[in-house]
């Protein structure tokens, strides 16, 4: 089905791209080159091909090629080959898994001779698509079940796919399609419960299993009292509950018996979620319904911590979450990144030491300094105003990306754009949250900055698409 507008638009008249977003483009790439260069300890042969910069020359060649045939290619055909391209990419994700090359314990890599590209990158682009794609159809509604599953599928498949190949950072990237979802009419709630999600099992990491089920309990039971009129039939399941979670608390103090205590931890929790479903079912089930949710997904995840944690993560995954948590430290190997990351940016002070002057980065102190690091790089050549300058002009990118998709009638480009600016700022937010210590390492690139031909190839793509997109005006019907 072709989507709602492109087949009902009248008047279309192409216009030129927006210049405020190409110009901050080039700003940013060109920024990005300089620093890869200020990377290199040797860094007088601009030209040398054997070095990243030189290589990163080759592929902002290539990305400025593919952005001007992008520009060139008629405005339908990425609406109407979006599945096609998702399905190519799907694909490729599948090739991976088969003949893949492994780099840094991630099996997401094809080689073509000395080229190496990473199809991961290319999925997010054509999830975007797809989304677009499916969401701009004239009889789509979001609050149905049908729409959700699909979207679910087109998110979950490549995340599935891309985990298979151990790459944690950009299976992690598809979960900024919330915040796509959130503005085309997705509920607060499920906004807020997702982070709400993630900040509980943030604390199950660091809190005794035992006092976050008490603590939500104690809230549950609450709201659910304050709703409820009935206190004959209340009090006593609140009654029971609490005093089987004080009695487990008991026997986890005096018995220390970790194997038991969590077999009567699950026991207590079931009986309580019985009898409050019990109770629930006969009198005004929609009124407990939402409280009921809260108590089980909260379960659920709480009780899911120790399994993912332990089976799931690797050991580097969680020495670096527990790093990152101040459970413990270690500078000398899984926190020297970060630490090291920290020292270059600190020594930059308020106006950086100069161009080609940085020597935390320039003497390798700082791994991965023209990739995943690139920010120490800036922080300590430019200093602070640098690096605010560097953040203000992602501000303005994201900002005018999400303004230009405000304004557009025709409702692909429009969650295309979204998609667009929901991927650049989660690149954007966790590489820099993870170079300051903010959050876990994940190795994912920050856009147009660093080293990388797939990052660049792909965003480029990401951008010019939705700059052809938006260079479509349309007239009256």
């Amino acid at each position: 089905m072709i989507p709602a507008g492109l087949a009902s638009r009248s008047q279309q008249t192409i216009n030129q791209p927006d210049w405020m977003v190409l110009l901050i483009y080039l700003a940013l790439v060109v920024f990005g080159w300089m620093n890869i260069y200020s990377t290199q300890s040797d860094s007088a042969a601009i030209f040398d091909l054997t070095k990243k910069h030189g290589a990163q020359l080759i592929w902002i060649a290539i990305a400025f090629v593919s952005a001007t045939a992008i520009m060139a290619i008629s405005y339908k055909f990425y609406s109407v080959f979006a599945n096609y391209v998702y399905g190519s990419v799907i694909l490729l994700l599948m090739v991976v898994l088969v003949v893949g090359v492994e780099v840094n314990n991630s099996k997401s890599w094809l080689a073509f001779g000395t080229v190496r590209f990473q199809p991961s990158e290319l999925a997010k682009l054509a999830s975007s698509l797809a989304l677009a794609r499916f969401m701009s159809e004239y009889n789509f509604r979001l609050n149905s079940l049908r729409s959700w599953l699909v979207i679910l599928g087109l998110i979950l498949f490549p995340v599935m796919l891309i985990l298979l190949q151990r790459d944690w950072g950009s299976a992690l990237v598809f979960s900024a399609f919330i915040l796509m979802l959130y503005r085309e009419g997705m509920s607060g709630w499920i906004l807020t419960g997702a982070v709400f999600l993630v900040l509980l099992f943030i604390a199950t990491l660091m809190i005794d299993t035992i006092w976050i089920m008490i603590a939500l309990s104690v809230f549950s039971l609450a709201v659910f009292i304050f709703r409820n009129d009935d206190y004959v039939m209340v009090l006593p399941v609140a009654v029971l509950a609490l005093v089987l979670f004080s009695g487990l608390a008991t026997y986890n103090v005096a018995v220390k018996s970790e194997a038991d205590y969590d077999k009567l931890l699950c026991i207590a929790t079931l009986g309580a979620f019985a009898l409050w479903l019990l109770y629930a079912f006969f009198k005004r089930l929609k009124m407990h319904l939402p409280i009921i949710a809260f108590l089980f997904f909260s379960s659920v995840t709480v009780y899911s911590v120790e399994y993912i944690y332990g089976q799931v993560l690797k050991p580097h995954h969680r020495d670096r979450i527990e790093v990152l948590l101040g459970v413990k430290e270690d500078i000398k190997n899984t926190g020297y990144n970060v630490y090291q990351a920290k020292v270059a940016i600190g020594s930059g002070g308020f106006g950086g030491k100069g161009y080609l002057q940085g020597t935390q980065t320039k003497l390798n102190f700082v791994p991965e300094q023209s990739t995943d690091f690139i920010f120490c790089t800036v922080g300590e050549e430019w200093g602070f105003v640098g690096s605010l300058i560097l953040i203000l002009l992602f501000a303005v990118l994201l900002i005018r990306i999400i303004m230009l998709s405000e304004r557009q009638k025709d409702k692909f480009t429009k969650i295309y754009g979204y998609c667009t600016a929901s991927i650049i700022f989660f690149h954007f937010a966790v590489n820099i949250a993870m170079t300051i210590g903010l959050a876990p390492v994940i190795g994912i690139p920050l856009p147009f900055i660093s080293a990388g031909g797939s990052s660049l190839w792909c965003f480029t793509m990401l951008l010019f698409i939705f700059l052809k997109l938006n260079s479509i005006k349309y007239g009256h019907e």
